[in-house]
């Protein structure tokens, strides 16, 4: 078949793309992510955990079967902020290479948010006015303040949710003191992004998958059956709903979002620290408009294969 795998690696999901090509346009013709959490347990040691080299390493042999089903020979494998930090990340390499025949790519931050950029421009329209697209990983944060013709600024911060959950280790459900640490904690750590906000200012946020699709999927789950996110690309926040929910999710125990329609299981632990980086960023900036791009890293690579 003429078409191409696309593996992202990340902190705590391995996703899988496949496409295939018609002319110099690619449609997608499987999807699949699965929550190896790669990073977990060795942030502070900056380790691969032989528990998570385990789980990634079946994560990528069950793509690999997914890949072989559809006929696929071109794979592309992206490895983000867990490999970048793990000082046993070539060790990992190697034996998925060994044993699946996948070569591993690891990529700078800076690449990162470059390619996040090209899958955000693939799902909606950045306007005239410089924009903020914000992706929340597990181990790294991604932000670009972009317009409709370029990337005017862009950065990858070692602040994702993940890795700062094992630094912050929260009670459950967050606690007063878990939140202003955590805000602390970004106002230290974010310095070149208010610099940068402050030098180009920007309309709106735009958050990137991962953790943004999840709160707009508790959203439409809660709103009716009509409502779905199904084969969009875009979605309009309501910042009163959003906001509705950030409070929820912060009150919420872990057995209480187990039960929220919408929220994958693998995000149960963090997704109301994620909330609360979403909630400060808005505070912070105030955007005109917040909307979610379904499309992130791996869309933008497909943005690179029809480049050539």
């Amino acid at each position: 078949m003429n078409g191409t795998a696309i593996i992202d690696l990340g902190t705590n999901t391995f996703n899988l793309l496949i496409v295939t090509q018609h002319g110099e346009e690619h449609q997608v013709v499987f999807k699949n992510k699965i929550p190896a959490r790669l990073g977990a347990g060795g942030f502070a040691q900056q380790i691969i955990t032989p528990e998570a080299f385990e789980r990634g390493l079946k994560a990528i042999e069950t793509h690999r079967e997914s890949i072989a089903k559809h006929g696929i020979d071109k794979i592309y494998a992206f490895a983000t902020s867990a490999m970048r930090d793990a000082q046993n990340s070539s060790e990992f390499a190697q034996k998925v290479a060994r044993q699946t025949g996948i070569e591993i790519n690891v990529i700078s931050g800076d690449r990162e948010a470059e390619l996040i950029h090209k899958g955000v421009s693939r799902a909606l329209e950045i306007g005239a006015a410089p924009e903020l697209i914000m992706d929340i990983g597990g181990g790294s944060t991604e932000f670009i303040i972009a317009n409709n013709k370029k990337i005017l600024w862009k950065n990858s911060f070692d602040l994702g949710v993940s890795r700062i959950f094992e630094y912050l280790k929260p009670a459950d459900p967050l606690d007063e003191s878990d939140i202003i640490r955590f805000e602390n904690y970004l106002d230290e750590n974010l310095q070149n992004l208010f610099s940068a906000v402050n030098q180009y200012g920007i309309a709106g946020l735009i958050g990137s998958s991962g953790s943004f699709e999840s709160l707009a999927d508790i959203i439409v789950k809660d709103t009716g059956p009509r409502n779905s996110l199904k084969g969009k690309t875009e979605y309009l926040f309501s910042e009163k709903v959003l906001k509705a929910l950030h409070v929820k999710l912060v009150k919420s125990t872990a057995i209480e979002r187990s039960q929220m329609k919408g929220l994958v299981p693998y995000r149960i632990e963090t997704i109301p620290l994620a909330s609360t980086f979403i909630n400060y960023i808005i505070k912070k900036f105030s955007p005109n408009k917040i909307r979610l791009s379904t499309y992130s890293l791996r869309e933008g690579v497909i943005s690179e294969l029809e480049l050539g």
